[in-house]
Order: structure tokens, then C-alpha cells, then sequence
């Protein structure tokens, strides 16, 4: 499960850091937020399991309850509020309220943290720290009653405690050993001396927080502030030190108290975790490019095997040949959905996935389901039934492909996993607005059925309800769990009945749009009268592959179109450039050597020739993940085909394009 791996990862890539910040005096804790599984949990260094008064090493789970039972509950909305500011961004949050020690009584807490987490994740996790600041409350008591300096730093222990006030019209700064050693304040300095001390110390690009601290006119009985400072100090170096501050008292007693907390520890710790998140979001773009190329070097060999396929069945064979070629073609369809889903599976997981919003009929995609599953049902003796809703609107808008392939894999499963009755797919309307439908979507079976606990587990990626299923019926343990995905990802969701042995009932319920009518169905088919433009057609084919160029001559002159064959980019401008008036089409394979499709297609619409605007171009690509249609379309091309090329895809693509003629228009 992904968020269980996260959980591990996440482990591991703290585990050093809590190592090392044990004899710290400030408790660090991670906190994890499950928000699919509703799950708290925190991790905790050794300090900070002190402040919580554990003396053991609880579970992540109990820490993060013993944690939340113990805050004060007239603090809870105080600690609600910066839970959701966490959830919100990723800057620094602070919190204080009092909690309730088992061993040292009620005191008071500083909590501040970040979201380390990217936006979207499920496992959101927050990083930060406690301290400790009972202490620091009673000193703010203290000043409000004029307890003096030394008494107050005495009070604060390794936080450095300054004073600003006006005396005799000249701005004066005193503090603590602790303070004026953060800042390396010589000790023969004057208090007014030193106002300009600590502005040479700061960075230049933080004075001006030093100066507007230092402007009386700004000072309000009451104003609170903090902020953090960059200093160079000429033995420690840069470091960053917190700056909170009080204005006290009004009028000619007006005076800032405050305290500098040295928090470079903490802004390193800062920089590790961002540092780790860079590695992270690096790691992902590999993976993506890494998917991508695997889908090209799977796609190409696979787009030949099936073209082939297809042509050598639609010529004359014996029984026996045409028998082992629909075996190949079948086989070599299964291998693709299996590379499908672990592409598909993997765009989710990297939120590459784009849902389609087009129009289509319901009853046209619950037929091509049936089509797909009749070969497999017919060897097993299973019989096929269907049922539609008549009150369904006849065309509806949405990813009919994202809903075709939920219901295939809940099909095949249903195939698969039965021997005997009946495999029936339902489509019920749960309701209706003007304009959106929900629909439940049922595939059922009379097949093994699963158990409670086998039910539990089949909706996680790469699992299957035993073990022993992978060995009796293969698969890879992706199909409900990207069933499951997809569904979520359209708005919908996924739930299951079964018993064992007497099979299974898979329910998942989706929203769609209800599409225009009369523009749907023209949309969504085109008609046998568009076959008529494709004959004649003369299409300029760019394909580096011989045997991929082989199928796209044959497909073509099976429609009745002539094919002009080139083998790169370079040879497809060159033809371009010679023949420009003899071309209607161009299918542009986008990955070629010597030049690409894309700029070969630039080339060809700079070219300034008749027609060079408007001549289609159709990108054909073995990629096929996120972002290459529209970097088709921004290179300049009109469509966009994925490899193995299905024929009915090309034939709806051809067609729609063949009207767009240059001369015809």
C-alpha cells in the first residue's frame, strides 16, 4: 500500500535526525495525517518525550493520542486552528497552550511546524518542535509587574533577553550575556552604542526589521511580535536568531522587552527536509521519463506485432493459421492491457492522469465491453448478459475510456474467476439533475466468491485475494486497485459483495454530464458516408520503422487511400517541399532519427507554401503519458494517434481530417 511504503520511507529519512537531536534541548516530532484512512500518528525524539511525559517508546499512534488527550481543552480550537494552517501551506506555525504533564503538572508549550508534505498527498506530514516555555510565560508575568532585567534572564536561562527604551530623547539597548553573545557585543559598549551594533551585525537585507523595531512612533502598549534575523558573527558564522518582543508600558515609560532564540538548528533542519523533497520531486521526474520511454520501446514492437496480426487475418488462411494468429492477436492484447494499467496505475500515482470530456452512448460502451469478453466467455460455457436502465439519457459526456476499462477489468475478473452461470453488467440511474447523472455501474458473477478478509485486501495495488489466485488464474493484483483509483478520480467510487462460492457482485457509481443530443451523436459517430472521403486520399506517411510503415501502407490502401512512404522527418519536408500539391494528409511519426516529427512539422508549417498552413498532420507516437497530445497540438499537428494504432481510431481520425483538404478550402 502506497501510504504504508511512505510511512517506511518516512521512518528511515528521520531516523538519523532523531539520533542526533536526542540531547537537544527542544523536542522534535513529526506528525502523520492519513486523510484517506482517517489515521493520526507522530513520531517523537527522546526530548520530546519528555514533554509529553512518556517514559517509553510508544507506538506512533499512541504518542499522537497521549499528545492530544493531555493539551488543555480550552486550547483545542487554538490547536485545530494551526493543524488546518498546516494543511494549508508550508510555512512556520506556532502555537502555545498549556498541557497537562502526568509528572510535572500543568505547563506551558511552545509547538511550532511545517507541512513538509506536497499539496494533494494522503499521508500529509507536518515536521517541528517543542519547547518548553513555562518559564518564559511567568517572565512576561514578571515584566508586566517590572521584575528587573536580571531577574528576567535569569528566568529565560539560554534565551538571550534584550530591553529597548528611550532615555533622555537617545535610543538605549541592554540585555543579558546570552544575548549580547549572539549578537558578539563587546562589553565597553554603550547601551546607545549598541542600537547600531546589532544593525552591523544583521545581514543587510534584514536591518530594516531592526530599525523598524527601533522606530518609537511605531510602539503600542501590547504589540506583539516575532520574527527571525540572519546575524554574522565574526566566531560562529551566519546563524538565525529568533526575535520576539513585547511593547510594555505608554508614554515616557514606553519600552520594548523581548528575547533572541538561537534557531539555526532549526533552519538547517529546514534545509535538509527541502533538500529532501528537491531529491523526491527529482526521483519522480526520472520515474516519469523512465515510464515513458519503457512505453515507447513496449508500444513500437507491439504496434508491428498487432498491425501485422491484423492484416494477416484479413487474408486467406487455413483454419489452423487463422486459429494461431487470433491466439497472437489476443495474446498481444492482453500483454498491452497489462502494460496499460501499469501505465495508467502510474499516472495516478504521480497525478499525471487527465480525464476526457467528450461525448458518448452508455449502451455503445457496455456493447464493446460484451464484444471484448464474448471469446474468453464462450471457451468457459459462461453465458453474457446485459441490462440498461431505460431512463439512462441515450448520450452522456465524460471519459467513456476511463469507464470502459473499469468495467472491462471488473468483467474480465468476472471471466476469470467463474466456471459456471452467468456474467452480467448492469447500468442502473441513481439520479438525475437538468444537466449530470449518477450511475451504478454492477458486474456480477456466480463465480469463487472471497471472503470477508480476502474483500479487504483486493482494492490495494498488487494484491490479490490469496496467493494462490496468481498461481490458478495469473494477473498482477493492478486491475481493482486501479479500478478503484480510477473511480475515485472521477468522482466516484467502488464497493464489493461476495460470499465465497457463490460469487461476486462489484458496484461502482460515477458522474457523468448529459450531452447535447443531435451534436453528441454526430460527435461521437461519424457514419459510413465519412468512409467515402478516405478513398483517394493521399496521406504522406513519416514512420522510421519499416515494418510500422509496412501496416500504415496496408491499413491505408485497405481504405482505399495511397500512401506516400518516408523514413524521417528530413525525407517528409524534402517530399513536402516537392509534391506539397499531390499531399491531403500527413501521418507524423514524432520520434524519428536525422529530424522528429515535431520540428519536421515546424518546418513544414513555416514553409510557406500553398497549403502549408492548413495540410493535417496527425502525430503518431509509442508514448503515452501526460502532456504528449498537447505538445502534439502546440507543435503544430491537428490529432494526436497512440501506438499499437487502433484501426477504428485511425479510420475516425482520418475521416474527420479528410474534409480539411488544402485545395477544398
Amino acid at each position: 500500500m502506497p501510504q504504508d511504503s511512505s510511512r517506511q520511507d518516512l521512518l528511515k529519512e528521520h531516523s538519523w535526525m532523531q539520533e542526533a537531536m536526542d540531547a537537544a534541548n527542544t523536542g522534535l516530532w513529526v506528525i502523520m495525517i492519513d486523510t484517506r484512512e482517517g489515521r493520526c500518528s507522530m513520531l517523537a525524539n527522546a526530548p520530546m518525550l519528555r514533554l509529553l511525559g512518556l517514559d517509553a517508546h510508544p507506538s506512533p499512534e499512541e504518542c499522537f493520542t497521549f499528545w492530544r488527550s493531555r493539551v488543555d481543552k480550552s486550547c483545542d480550537d487554538d490547536v485545530n486552528e494551526v493543524v488546518e494552517q498546516f494543511l494549508a501551506d508550508t510555512q512556520m506555525h506556532e502555537v502555545r497552550y498549556p498541557y497537562h504533564h502526568p509528572h510535572w503538572g500543568t505547563i506551558f508549550v511552545r509547538c511550532g511546524g511545517r507541512r513538509i508534505s506536497p499539496d494533494g498527498d494522503s499521508l500529509v506530514r507536518i515536521t517541528g518542535y517543542h519547547q518548553d516555555v513555562s518559564e518564559i510565560q511567568a517572565i512576561h508575568q514578571s515584566l508586566r509587574e517590572s521584575l528587573s532585567r536580571l531577574s528576567l534572564a535569569c528566568r529565560l536561562g539560554r534565551l538571550g533577553v534584550f530591553e529597548l527604551r528611550y532615555s533622555e530623547g537617545s535610543l538605549e539597548l541592554t540585555g543579558n550575556d546570552i544575548f549580547c553573545g549572539q549578537l558578539d557585543l563587546p562589553e565597553d559598549l554603550s547601551a546607545e552604542e549598541r542600537v547600531d551594533a546589532v544593525e552591523e551585525r544583521l545581514v543587510p537585507e534584514d536591518r530594516p526589521v531592526w530599525r523598524a523595531l527601533c522606530r518609537r512612533e511605531d510602539w503600542t502598549e501590547g504589540r506583539q511580535e516575532h520574527t527571525e534575523v540572519r546575524v554574522r558573527h565574526p566566531r560562529l558564522g551566519l546563524h538565525w536568531l529568533k526575535l520576539a518582543y513585547e511593547v510594555m508600558g505608554s508614554g515616557e515609560h514606553c519600552r520594548i522587552a523581548g528575547y533572541t532564540d538561537d534557531v539555526t538548528e532549526h533552519r538547517l533542519h529546514e534545509r535538509v527536509l527541502r533538500e529532501a523533497k528537491e531529491e523526491a520531486e527529482a526521483a519522480n521526474a526520472a520515474k516519469s521519463i523512465f515510464l515513458a520511454n519503457m512505453s515507447h520501446e513496449i508500444r513500437t514492437p507491439m504496434n508491428g506485432i498487432m498491425g501485422m496480426a491484423y492484416l494477416a487475418l484479413n487474408t486467406d488462411l487455413t483454419p489452423q493459421q487463422r486459429d494461431y494468429i487470433e491466439k497472437i492477436h489476443t495474446t498481444c492484447v492482453s500483454l498491452l492491457d497489462i502494460s496499460n494499467d501499469l501505465l495508467d496505475f502510474s499516472k495516478i500515482e504521480a497525478d499525471h492522469m487527465e480525464l476526457e470530456n467528450l461525448p458518448f452512448q452508455p449502451a455503445q460502451e457496455i456493447e464493446a465491453v460484451l464484444t471484448l469478453l464474448q471469446a474468453k466467455a464462450q471457451v468457459k460455457k459462461l453465458r453474457l448478459e446485459t441490462r440498461i436502465d431505460p431512463d439512462i439519457p441515450p448520450m452522456l459526456s465524460g471519459d467513456a475510456l476511463r469507464l470502459r476499462q473499469i468495467l472491462l477489468n471488473l468483467g474480465s475478473n468476472a471471466v476469470k474467476f467463474s466456471n459456471r452461470g452467468t456474467v452480467r453488467i448492469s447500468l442502473d440511474l441513481l439520479c438525475r439533475t437538468v444537466d449530470t447523472v449518477r450511475l451504478r455501474c454492477s458486474v456480477s458473477d456466480e463465480g469463487i466468491g472471497m471472503s470477508p478478509e480476502e474483500q479487504a485486501r483486493i482494492f490495494k495495488p498488487f494484491s490479490q485475494a490469496d496467493t494462490s489466485i496468481t498461481r490458478r488464474f495469473g494477473g498482477t493484483g493492478l486491475g481493482l486497485a486501479l479500478c478503484s483509483r480510477l473511480a475515485a478520480l472521477m468522482g466516484g467510487s467502488i464497493a464489493v459483495e461476495s460470499e465465497e462460492g457463490k460469487g461476486s457482485v462489484f458496484y461502482v457509481e460515477l458522474p457523468f454530464r448529459v450531452a447535447d443530443g443531435e451534436t453528441s451523436v454526430a460527435d461521437a459517430d461519424g457514419g459510413p458516408e465519412d468512409l467515402r472521403c478516405i478513398k483517394g486520399l493521399r496521406v504522406l506517411v513519416a514512420e522510421d520503422g519499416d515494418i510500422n510503415r509496412e501496416i500504415m501502407e496496408a491499413l491505408l490502401d485497405g481504405m482505399g487511400a495511397s500512401c506516400i512512404p518516408a523514413v524521417n522527418g528530413r525525407e517528409a519536408l524534402d517530399i513536402w517541399r516537392a509534391r506539397h500539391a499531390d499531399i491531403d494528409l500527413i501521418l507524423m511519426d514524432v520520434q524519428m532519427p536525422v529530424m522528429d516529427g515535431y520540428t519536421a512539422t515546424g518546418e513544414i508549417r513555416a514553409s510557406g507554401l500553398p497549403g502549408a498552413a492548413e495540410i493535417p498532420i496527425i502525430a503518431m507516437t509509442a508514448y503515452a503519458m501526460r502532456g504528449d497530445a498537447e505538445r502534439s497540438l502546440a507543435a503544430g499537428m491537428d490529432g494526436h494517434l497512440t501506438k499499437p494504432v487502433d484501426v477504428n481510431e485511425l479510420t475516425r481520425m482520418l475521416t474527420i481530417h479528410a474534409r480539411r483538404r488544402p485545395g477544398e478550402l
